[in-house]
């Protein structure tokens, strides 16, 4: 509640004090607060006088050296001949639902032994939901020997969207 008043600009913040509520009993209880003189934000000296700008950093899964495409990108190449695996790392009941056609199942939950079958001199390109589960895949699979590995970014959910 204190957080929406402060938004909506109401009422007054209880500054340097904590309403504690019991919702077994309905009452209130309001514990003040001491300043502490060395905090590092409001105390007697601060050193935190203005917000920490951090460098941007991307959010994707691709840090370890694993290519990735896009989904439009996959479609072309597919619809170009492709000669190679398009794996899909989902569950059976994710791929029975839908699936891109000539995809190979392989489950990230049997791996790493179902997928120590796989030949390595193939080139592939991995699959899953959305695109986590199969850059852990294709990560796993560049870490221990394959060579032609491609991450499908946005996976099926990207491929639905893109090609409905």
């Amino acid at each position: 509640m204190e957080a929406i008043k402060l938004l909506a600009g109401l009422g007054s913040p209880p500054l340097g004090r904590l309403v504690h509520y019991r919702a077994l009993d309905t009452s209130f209880r309001e514990i003040k607060i001491k300043p502490d003189p060395s905090c590092p934000l409001c105390g007697s000296s601060p050193t935190i006088t203005a917000p920490v700008a951090y460098p941007e950093k991307s959010c994707d899964m691709n840090n370890g050296g694993l290519p990735e495409i896009s989904t439009q990108d996959l479609k072309n190449i597919l619809d170009s001949g492709f000669d190679g695996i398009l794996l899909d790392v989902r569950e059976q009941d994710e791929f029975f639902m839908a699936h891109i056609d000539g995809c190979q199942l392989l489950p990230l939950s049997g791996w790493p032994e179902a997928a120590s079958n796989l030949p390595k001199d193939e080139t592939y390109y991995v699959l899953c939901a959305a695109g986590m589960r199969s850059a852990r895949a294709g990560m796993w699979m560049l870490d221990n020997g394959f060579e032609k590995v491609t991450n499908v970014a946005g996976g099926m959910k990207s491929w639905q969207q893109e090609n409905p």
